[in-house]
């Protein structure tokens, strides 16, 4: 039993074997079956190319049977076809950069049909893009220059509004501080409340000394925090001569805290619902 298992097993492998040798050859030759036609087909596309290049005109000695001064009465005698004339690059002398691209036209075009078949006129593509990128090369480089100059000009005039002395630097450089005054405690402010809101409350507590407007303003500065703060410090002594400018300054800065004042109807949306979870009112 063994035996004849192991027999059927071998004749098995044999006929894998001869199975596989046989496909693997059929493969072989459709491989050089396939080669021959790729190079069959190449050699005709070069046959072609090689017409299409040749010279279109038959001379008398190729492609004649008759003998020699013989002229068939069918066969139109052949005309000595007129010589090539030489072509002129014609330039504009006057326009923009992108008209300045160079057009061939022979000479004796009007009267030459032929020839201006055979050779058709045709830009310079190549021309044409390299003076478009020189004129997007050279735009770009003025952009540049321009916004040099502009940060220059911004750096000149920090330079000149801005000194080190202290007395250039403060608001109200001849201020004199009363004696035994003490500097109150007040409310920060950051830019996102209301700023009549913020004044009214600085003014009450500055209270017995607002008709002293340059410590009013000197004292502001204590009243503000983070951007606000920096807003301040950008103010002028030119700009800011009394209370009153730096109070109107600062409305003006910050008026739009005040057009968002919530209505009803704005108030009401903003409730708790009673279905509604805290984490979704506050991201709400």
């Amino acid at each position: 039993m063994d035996q004849r298992f192991e027999q059927l097993q071998k004749d098995m492998q044999n006929q894998l074997q001869e199975l596989l040798a046989k496909i693997q050859n059929d493969m072989r030759e459709q491989m050089l079956e396939a080669q021959r036609n790729m190079m069959a087909e190449m050699a005709q596309l070069l046959k072609a190319t090689d017409k299409k290049k040749a010279p279109m005109a038959i001379t008398g000695e190729e492609g004649e049977d008759h003998p020699p001064g013989f002229t068939p009465s069918h066969v139109p005698p052949q005309t000595k076809a007129p010589p090539r004339m030489p072509s002129v690059t014609v330039r504009p002398q006057h326009g923009p950069v992108d008209s300045g691209i160079p057009v061939n036209f022979p000479y004796g075009s009007r009267n030459n049909l032929g020839d201006s078949l055979i050779n058709p006129i045709t830009p310079d593509l190549d021309m044409m893009e390299r003076e478009r990128m020189a004129t997007e090369s050279s735009k770009q480089l003025e952009d540049r220059c321009k916004w040099l100059e502009e940060k220059f000009r911004v750096l000149e005039g920090t330079g000149n509004h801005h000194g080190i002395d202290a007395k250039d630097l403060s608001l109200v450089p001849d201020l004199v501080l009363p004696q035994k005054f003490k500097m109150p405690e007040f409310e920060k402010y950051n830019g996102t409340t209301y700023p009549e809101v913020h004044i009214t409350v600085f003014c009450r507590r500055m209270t017995g000394n607002v008709n002293n407007d340059q410590l009013l303003i000197y004292c502001f500065q204590d009243s503000l925090i983070g951007a606000v703060a920096r807003w301040y410090n950008q103010l002028s002594h030119a700009r800011i001569s009394s209370w009153r400018d730096l109070a109107q300054a600062f409305l003006q800065q910050y008026n739009h805290m005040t057009d968002m004042t919530p209505d009803r109807i704005t108030l009401q949306n903003m409730e708790k619902k009673p279905n509604e979870g805290f984490r979704e009112y506050a991201q709400r």
